[in-house]
């Protein structure tokens, strides 16, 4: 009997540690937005080489062509875009778009690697935990807290991380976005 209760013990572990870890998404599925660093060259025209970040309303600025709508993109559909864009000038330009940092989220309080991480597409509060390396020992793990700006506006969000990982319910998982904090306090117990 005690065999088979450490084999169940043992499965819930491996379960929440396949929950915790990031899901890898691919640089052609990321979509664009504000604070990722561009790296943009042009087929020949190295004068047309930009270093650029996207700016807080989502564009970019580059030559010839002014403001250039990027946040929501991903890097081949802006690439499209620029080449379009740039036919008013040059003869079948070929844009390339690399993405050199991405947007952070940051991991504070009780965890064991507290840090900035890249948002590279959908991040939940368990997954982020989970890249700073989990909780520590003393981390109030139903206290998790989300802070962010709406609209102007500082908002805060508790999240009970204990309870989605016990009960294995993802919906009360929360989807973070650019500029997030999440910040795990300690346990009051």
């Amino acid at each position: 009997m005690l065999k088979r209760i450490g084999y169940y013990v043992s499965v819930s572990v491996l379960i929440i540690a396949v929950v915790l870890l990031p899901v890898p998404v691919h640089a052609q599925d990321y979509r664009l937005g504000p604070d990722d660093a561009l790296e943009i060259t042009v087929y020949r025209e190295d004068e047309l080489y930009r270093e650029v970040r996207i700016s807080s309303s989502g564009s970019i600025s580059f030559p010839l062509l002014g403001d250039v709508k990027a946040e929501g993109l991903t890097t081949n559909e802006l690439e499209k875009s620029l080449e379009e864009k740039l036919t008013k000038f040059l003869k079948k330009p070929q844009v390339t778009v690399f993405i050199k940092e991405y947007s952070t989220i940051s991991v504070t309080g009780q965890v064991n690697e507290p840090g900035s991480f890249p948002l590279r597409g959908e991040l939940s509060v368990i997954e982020a935990i989970g890249m700073a390396k989990g909780f520590t020992k003393v981390a109030g793990k139903n206290s998790v807290k989300i802070m962010r700006m709406e609209n102007s506006q500082k908002k805060t969000i508790t999240v009970k991380v204990d309870d989605i990982s016990r009960r294995g319910d993802k919906t009360k998982d929360v989807p973070l976005r650019r500029g997030d904090i999440v910040y795990v306090p300690e346990s009051l117990f």
